[in-house]
């Protein structure tokens, strides 16, 4: 794309009295305020670095969330915004203020064609009218391409997240001048696979919004159970350990799948229907996961599909939480020395992931969770590596400086740097994203 990053345009001179800001716009219809999407999350706590950063940032989206149960995260608005379909509403979020075009369903693939030109009409008005130094979105479908291109044709640099591995050709990134993610595993499958290159960040999370004050450690955590996250490995794991150790508790945290799916498929084809296990206390999504944590011992992640990080794992760290999870993605980059590592043979990695696991294969899962019960000081052990891996993988405040110089290099250095003070010379080791050898069963 052609821009000068030496420049500011004319209109953005600032005054010599009064320095202006650098503006940054989210635009995209998925909304930030989704609980349900890891990538959603992410992206909010990267506008709230910036904005604390000195940026001004401008949000554009619409009431589209990856799962109807994400909207918990508009903390008891919901039911008002939807009195407002086909409007822009100001929803407050903090210090952030999200745009949001209130559309007829939550379901992406339900948006209209009238409900996208009216979004990309509000879109147009903001380059106009915010005059952004930086778009800011994700999403890979044909209409999101022309988030871009329209911010390229008015000469407004691109910037792309990505936390999936699901790109396969190279038309999302057209017109994007950098792309951002959260794992070094992702940077490389993109480099190698489509010849892009990708910065990793990190992951953005707020450790107070998710570290518990004070934990009681006691039962296996697992959240989402789709398919794709391995839900029917749990599900398997779960009759296992009813049988062999009940009163080990399961707890599951409801996002986009439904626990009960997994159990029926399950106990189905063993014969035995049955909707819900004895061991396993479901819980529904929530915007505050803190109460979960605390009372989390071992966080379990048998993703299937590519995970670019993983981001349960991650606030596992910050709590100083063990976890079991699948050798794959972006995922023992997350857990360092801390993860106990899953190898699953190539066909249950398989869309649409619905591989039924043998007991065979699920029991050294099972006994690797019982010696996490019995073997006090390995646990401990775990526990301490695990605070270590949280501080120095996931701290918020060295992601937050990489993030801040990838952009004003992208910005160029006729824009003064919003770097914070004393950190123009971080420690580039510190919250360093090479993975370490895992631990393994």
């Amino acid at each position: 794309m052609n821009h000068d990053k030496n420049t500011p345009p004319p209109h953005k001179a600032a005054s010599s009295a009064v320095p202006r800001k650098k503006r940054l716009l989210w635009a995209n219809v998925y909304c930030l305020l989704d609980t349900s999407s890891g990538a959603a999350m992410a992206v909010r706590q990267m506008l709230l670095q910036l904005q604390s950063a000195g940026w001004a940032v401008d949000i554009l989206g619409a009431a589209v969330f990856d799962h109807a149960r994400g909207t918990a995260g508009l903390q008891g608005q919901w039911a008002a915004l939807r009195q407002h379909e086909g409007s822009l509403v100001n929803v407050e979020d903090g210090t952030l203020v999200h745009r949001l075009l209130v559309t007829s369903s939550t379901d992406r693939g339900a948006m209209t064609n009238r409900e996208e030109g009216a979004w990309f009409g509000l879109y147009e008005q903001a380059l106009e009218l915010e005059r952004p130094d930086v778009v800011f979105y994700y999403g890979g479908q044909p209409f999101d391409f022309l988030i871009a291109s329209e911010a390229a044709r008015r000469g407004v640099p691109v910037v792309f997240y990505l936390a999936n591995g699901n790109y396969t050709k190279k038309r999302w990134c057209q017109d994007v001048d950098l792309i951002l993610t959260d794992s070094q595993a992702t940077a490389s499958l993109y480099k190698q696979r489509l010849g892009v290159d990708v910065v990793p960040v990190g992951a953005f999370i707020d450790p107070n919004r998710v570290v518990a004050a004070q934990r009681e450690p006691e039962r296996l955590l697992f959240i989402n159970p789709k398919p794709e996250k391995g839900a029917l490995w749990v599900a398997r794991l779960a009759l296992w350990l009813e049988q062999h150790r009940p009163d080990i508790v399961l707890e599951v945290v409801e996002s986009r799948g439904q626990w009960s799916d997994a159990v029926r498929t399950m106990t189905h084809a063993l014969g035995q229907p049955r909707d819900t296990l004895r061991n396993v206390v479901v819980t529904a999504n929530t915007s505050d996961m803190r109460p979960i944590y605390a009372r989390a011992r071992v966080v379990l992640a048998p993703s299937l599909w590519w995970e670019s990080a993983g981001r349960v794992l991650a606030e596992a760290m910050l709590n100083g939480i063990p976890a079991i999870c699948t050798n794959r993605g972006g995922m023992p980059e997350m857990v360092g020395d801390a993860g106990i590592l899953l190898n699953l043979p190539e066909k249950y990695h398989q869309t649409p992931y619905n591989a039924l696991p043998a007991e065979d294969e699920v029991t050294p899962l099972g006994h690797c969770v019982v010696a996490l019960w019995n073997d006090t000081q390995r646990y401990e052990d775990l526990v301490q590596k695990a605070f270590r891996v949280g501080k120095q993988r996931h701290s918020l405040q060295a992601n937050t400086v990489r993030l801040l110089r990838v952009l004003d290099a992208l910005l160029g250095p006729a824009w003064p740097s919003t770097m914070p003070s004393g950190e123009s010379a971080v420690d580039e080791g510190r919250g360093s994203l090479a993975p370490v050898t895992p631990g393994r069963c």
